[in-house]
């Protein structure tokens, strides 16, 4: 198989995100050195991002609020796409796929169970990378919205929320401010999976010598960026924070 192939556009989104850890960064620009195709794919992903900055350039530290509010606006906009069952999301090409190890953790039984669901249940991923609060305060008030619609007009859906990079410290017991909302979702809906990413805790263990603990409520899973691109290979709607 061509080298380009194994890297889905997530990985790659990514790699110019800089949100993949060192060794994964390597693997990637020694696969990119040896594959004109896959250097292209990624200058292409790069120039991409570039041209939203352009178009919708940084705000200040003094406007931080209007773009927190800005980011948060289509979190709005993709949660009321899900619940209208538009699609909205980018759906990856099965080919352009990179394999992926299953989970380390046993992950609920009813989350597994979710992947052999078709046509009548709905599936959404929620993906954090940050712990921006104003962002992750409308990622909860979203998926929230998400279910309680779902669950007013009777439709089938599964949940999932997958945290990694500094998105984990939402997860993280004894630092994140939404424990308690996280318990209560946890509580009200049997159909809501919080995920926490192996390779961000061990990453974070490993530079500060931090001991990371996670929510009750929350799984880990062995990464996080290749749980979402294979949630996303499997049909599920895809919503990146």
């Amino acid at each position: 198989m061509n080298d380009q192939n194994l890297y889905s556009d997530e990985f790659i989104n990514a790699f110019v995100d800089n949100e993949l850890s060192p060794g994964e960064r390597a693997e990637l620009l020694s696969a990119a050195s040896s594959s004109k195709e896959l250097s292209q794919r990624i200058c292409q992903m790069q120039r991409l991002k570039e041209m939203l900055k352009t178009a919708y350039p940084e705000q200040t530290n003094n406007s931080s609020s209007m773009h927190s509010r800005g980011r948060t606006g289509w979190l709005g906009y993709a949660a009321a796409a899900v619940v209208g069952a538009f699609s909205v999301f980018v759906v990856l090409q099965p080919q352009q796929m990179r394999s992926i190890a299953e989970p380390v953790a046993a992950i609920q039984p009813e989350l597994n169970h979710s992947v052999s669901q078709t046509g009548a249940t709905s599936r959404v991923v929620f993906h954090i990378s940050n712990d921006d609060l104003a962002v992750a305060d409308e990622l909860f008030d979203q998926v929230e919205f998400v279910l309680q619609e779902y669950a007013a007009s009777g439709r089938p859906i599964r949940v999932e929320v997958v945290a990694n990079n500094q998105g984990l410290r939402l997860f993280q017991q004894g630092r994140t401010l939404f424990e308690k909302r996280i318990a209560d979702l946890d509580s009200r809906y049997q159909n809501i999976t919080f995920a926490a990413c192996g390779n961000t805790m061990e990453r974070i263990q490993k530079e500060t010598g931090e001991t990371i603990e996670v929510l009750p409520q929350a799984v880990i899973i062995r990464s996080g960026i290749s749980f979402v691109a294979r949630r996303q290979k499997q049909g599920w709607s895809y919503i990146k924070v």
